[in-house]
């Protein structure tokens, strides 16, 4: 991996880490469809940053969901569960950010949130052993 996917990839993680945490600060104050559409963009920044590593980008939500799922899910090197959790947040999103009749509550927006951190630290931790960050 080159120096300048090794940059992209720090910064990919730190809007990751951003929007994490500007999920909690949605959820704080009431704002639950924003705090659901921030822990889904921790999880998409995270997860195209990661496919970069391995020669993969994707312009796409769907894409970046299909490539995650087929290049690190399926061959073992992150785990089922978070290609669920990318799935159940993509379509949380659509919901916040499309939808006029869901109804966005605290403990939804909690559960994206706690989703989010803990894809994001997994994901983190793997880009730390295949030595794309420090």
């Amino acid at each position: 991996m080159d120096a300048d996917t090794k940059i992209i990839v720090g910064i990919r993680l730190e809007k990751a880490k951003d929007d994490v945490a500007r999920a909690g600060e949605f959820i704080a104050i009431g704002a639950y469809r924003q705090a659901i559409s921030r822990a889904y963009y921790a999880v998409f920044a995270i997860a195209s940053a990661v496919l970069l590593t391995i020669g993969q980008k994707r312009k796409k939500h769907s894409g970046i969901e299909s490539a995650f799922n087929y290049f690190l899910v399926k061959p073992g090197l992150i785990e089922p569960e978070y290609g669920a959790i990318y799935i159940k947040a993509y379509r949380a999103r659509q919901d916040a950010d499309y939808a006029d009749t869901t109804d966005f509550t605290k403990a939804k927006a909690r559960q994206a949130f706690t989703d989010a951190e803990k894809f994001v630290e997994r994901v983190e931790k793997y880009l730390r052993e295949v030595g794309a960050i420090s």
